[in-house]
């Protein structure tokens, strides 16, 4: 499962490509989230196939769009040594800079990395004495065939334990449940850009993650159950023991008393004194 439905804004005016089937390119991008210091707009590539691809081709260089049902694909440039995004759409609309923005991202997959929370060399599960829950995993996506490499991507959450309002600490349950390879998993979140600086070189890198929504975020399903698992199988019940009425049941069948209630009488109806022969 790989769905994305992302407000953006037409940075560049749409091109169309020359192909057997219509297909219209341009590079979008996408609002940071109102919260995180380390977060910046998001750039990617559109591609609509098809009919709909004069959908983009028409629109300004600008224009507001919302993007439904995209498919995101994160892929890494050898060559530039950068991660590139691109998403595949069927369909695009007109959007209100003015109207709140929408980022919502869909994935289904299974956990790409092993690592083990109570190490304090790993940096996929750290806490913070100020109560801060860092938490992050990557996940592997099927977008091919079942004979082609699986696409990954990278996910996390941010947890505040002081937060007067508590929701979910998915940093918990990413630290419990999601802490081994192939686990089966569906996650919901936005998509993001993360900017990390190198104190010593000054090199800037950015990193595509999808952030963990505050709810709804995880479906874990798990193949096998958990040993430690509380609910406990009901035991069946015993049965009580069969009569056994005689070895042939159809033989001497008329010497069986009848099941059927006795029937009841019926009563004689009087009738009227034959007078046909008489006289009068």
């Amino acid at each position: 499962m790989n769905f994305i439905t992302v407000s953006a804004k037409l940075v560049d005016q749409p091109k169309s490509l020359e192909s057997k089937i219509p297909c219209s390119v341009c590079n979008i991008e996408i609002a940071k989230p109102a919260f995180g210091k380390s977060y910046v707009p998001v750039y990617a590539e559109l591609k609509i196939w098809g009919k709909n691809s004069s959908l983009l081709a028409g629109a300004p260089q600008g224009q507001q769009i919302i993007i439904i049902d995209g498919e995101l694909i994160i892929n890494y440039n050898k060559e530039t040594q950068s991660n590139e995004i691109e998403i595949k759409a069927k369909a695009i609309a007109p959007y209100q800079e003015s109207w709140t923005p929408i980022n919502n991202v869909i994935l289904s997959g299974r956990t790409f990395t092993d690592f083990d929370p109570s190490d304090p060399k790993q940096r996929n599960y750290r806490a913070t004495d100020s109560g801060w829950i860092f938490a992050e995993q990557r996940l592997t996506v099927q977008n091919k065939s079942l004979d082609k490499y699986p696409d990954i991507y990278s996910f996390k959450t941010v947890y505040n334990n002081n937060a007067e309002y508590r929701r979910t600490n998915y940093a918990d349950v990413i630290a419990n449940y999601l802490s081994k390879k192939n686990v089966p998993v569906t996650i919901k979140g936005s998509l993001v850009r993360e900017e990390s600086k190198n104190p010593n070189t000054g090199d800037v890198r950015h990193y595509p993650k999808i952030l963990l929504a505050d709810t709804n975020a995880i479906s874990v399903a798990k193949i096998t159950p958990e040993s430690s698992q509380t609910v406990k199988p009901e035991e069946p019940k015993a049965q009580s023991t069969t009569t056994v009425i005689a070895d042939n049941p159809w033989k001497d069948s008329d010497n069986f008393p009848s099941l059927a209630p006795d029937p009841a009488p019926i009563p004689k109806v009087a009738t009227a004194p034959d007078t046909s022969n008489d006289p009068f």
